[in-house]
């Protein structure tokens, strides 16, 4: 495909559209990798395909090609040529379902030698999208790119999916065991109630919705394994509970890194009884988070926007400038604002969502106290033993020590 933007242009438009959709791009030449959105360290070692292997044809448009080497993830890449060469254009990746920090190590290999801060920097670029948001992205991208109006449709047509024709015999099976056993499923009215209390953030009724779940009906069976029956079981669980949350407004990257925490605890679980109270602290945490989210529906649109900016780049070096940018303001003006709206400055609330990623940091991770410090880009382990003493009253060893 041809376009009549330069390449100086083409990284603007990228930096633009990754800002706006959260999905990394790439962009190589036959020499080099030219840019990265984000721009971290360590984007090469991703191992993501130089070019497409064949890009399908549609009414003589060349559409994007996907990929999905791995049943976790996926990406789109296609070559465009301009006045200064050839090159190729990746996409991604983005997951399809939620995977371990194992999982993703195996299937980029070379994430196993990186230390501890590029690690962390390179899989908070992963997120959880579904392939028609892609669809969506690579249409507008296209439109930008080379003026050619292709639908999410269109490009949706040419990802491959399998044909399991065992499934609908299995479930014939299934129901009638459930039926000679008498064993029928927990009521999703049950499963509604408890969802909704999450999804109200409703911290009254969740312990009682979660106790409803084990009284009425039986979940359905995933394993002959009892312990990973179980274990998947808490994975539906928590996927449903995310989902819940963030349609109460608890912003994506904050739900999804938080159901990450909560199934890679689950995997860590020797026995069935220890799943349980996982799950109640799990949903109680998840009710709360939306309960806190409730108090600042208040906030202006733009504020949220910034909020948001300032929690999912926690992990980054960031300036009053680069806040209020994102909310449309003057530095000065944005300061004002958000202090009026939430009652604290930006950088209040940065240092306190930092606090609370070091708390879940602490408590499941084996990361050393001058990592976790290093990672949240505290301008030495000093100043951040200070500051998390002030939101917690208690120091990050102490903290540590009572898990």
């Amino acid at each position: 495909m041809y376009t009549t933007l330069t390449l100086k242009e083409i990284q603007e438009t990228s930096r633009i559209l990754y800002h706006l959709t959260q999905i990394p791009v790439i962009c190589k030449s036959q020499q080099k990798l030219l840019f990265t959105y984000p721009d971290l360290d360590g984007m090469e070692l991703l191992n993501l395909p130089f070019c497409p292997k064949e890009q399908p044809i549609q009414n003589n448009c060349e559409l994007p090609a996907f990929y999905s080497e791995h049943p976790g993830f996926f990406y789109a890449g296609f070559a465009f040529e301009n006045q200064e060469g050839l090159f190729h254009f990746l996409t991604g990746p983005c997951l399809s379902s939620q995977l371990s920090l194992k999982e993703l190590q195996n299937v980029f290999p070379k994430l196993k030698k990186q230390n501890p801060k590029v690690l962390f920097s390179l899989l908070s670029t992963f997120s959880l999208q579904e392939p028609e948001y892609l669809c969506d992205f690579l249409s507008l991208l296209y439109a930008l790119f080379f003026q050619v109006r292709i639908s999410p449709g269109q490009i949706q047509e040419t990802i491959q999916t399998e044909d399991y024709e065992t499934i609908p015999r299995n479930t014939q099976e299934t129901l009638f065991q459930q039926r000679e056993n008498s064993h029928f499923h927990t009521p999703y009215s049950c499963e509604k109630k408890m969802l909704d209390s999450v999804r109200r953030g409703d911290m009254t009724h969740i312990q009682e919705r979660l106790s409803d779940l084990n009284l009425t009906g039986k979940p359905g069976i995933l394993s002959k394994d009892p312990l990973r029956h179980n274990q998947n079981l808490f994975i539906s669980c928590i996927t449903q509970i995310t989902r819940a949350a963030i349609d109460g407004g608890v912003p994506e990257n904050k739900a999804y890194a938080m159901s990450d925490s909560y199934i890679q605890a689950s995997e860590q679980c020797k026995t069935v009884a220890s799943l349980t109270p996982l799950r109640e602290k799990a949903a109680l945490e998840f009710t709360a988070a939306v309960a806190k989210c409730q108090k600042q529906k208040g906030s202006s649109p733009a504020i949220r926007r910034a909020m948001n900016y300032l929690f999912s780049h926690q992990h980054e070096k960031i300036t009053l400038a680069n806040a209020a940018a994102i909310a449309g303001l003057s530095p000065g003006r944005f300061a004002h604002l958000f202090k009026e709206e939430t009652g604290i400055t930006p950088i209040e609330y940065l240092n306190r969502e930092r606090i609370e990623t070091a708390c879940h940091l602490l408590a499941d991770s084996r990361y050393s106290i001058s990592e976790i410090s290093s990672f949240l880009t505290f301008s030495n382990e000093s100043y951040f033993i200070r500051v998390f003493k002030k939101y917690t009253g208690t120091t990050p060893k102490k903290y540590r020590d009572s898990f």
